[in-house]
């Protein structure tokens, strides 16, 4: 078997998604090095668009009470109806 006949047989061969052959590997080394941070479960790096939006984030706001006095009952949402008002049988 010439080399020629070996590429040829080596390019037809079909591979599942994302696996390399030996002779491939370590030709993206960053690509690999993500891919195999997230196959161990790490979070991928975010990208410029999701850094912008953290740091503008103002997170969670603390929870606001009314006094007593001032709360007055919500009605119940549309179709809320049915949980509250339970037929007595």
């Amino acid at each position: 078997m010439t080399t020629e006949d070996a590429d040829r047989l080596r390019k037809s061969e079909k591979l599942a998604a994302g696996e390399l052959r030996p002779d491939d590997r370590g030709q993206d080394e960053v690509r690999e090095a993500l891919e195999e941070g997230i196959g161990l479960g790490e979070s991928r790096p975010l990208t410029r668009e999701e850094r912008e939006a953290a740091a503008h984030d103002k997170g969670v706001a603390p929870p606001v009470y009314a006094p007593a006095s001032e709360r007055v009952p919500k009605p119940p949402a549309p179709g809320d109806e049915k949980f509250i008002q339970r037929k007595e049988g």
